[in-house]
């Protein structure tokens, strides 16, 4: 077992020690850029659109989904509760609605 391990010390040594050339003849070996200690901060960028409207539509969505799940555990089944009332399904829909146009529409 200590031959083998002494084999396998020895053969990594062998590779270690040997020289790294690439295609410019250097002996070189970089991976990566080395950019210092200090980077400057960037600034914040400001996402396009309306914030407000992506705002207002993400609460009506969480809202909606609230308000399906309220009536589906009072009435106890989906099909009938949403029959009975469209509302969460149009809030849900409006709050959609709002989201995308929030993204597109400057505010």
């Amino acid at each position: 077992m200590l031959v083998v391990f002494l084999r396998e010390l020895s053969q990594i040594w062998r590779m270690a020690q040997k020289q790294y050339k690439d295609e410019w003849g250097t002996g070189a070996r970089e991976g990566y850029e080395d950019r210092g200690s200090y980077r400057p901060l960037r600034g914040p960028q400001k996402e396009p659109g309306s914030p407000l409207l992506r705002i207002l539509g993400g609460i009506a969505i969480v809202g909606g989904i609230c308000w399906g799940t309220y009536l589906v555990t009072v009435n106890g089944d989906l099909a009938t509760a949403l029959q009975q009332n469209h509302g969460p399904i149009a809030i849900v829909g409006l709050g959609v609605i709002a989201s995308v146009l929030g993204k597109y529409l400057k505010g």
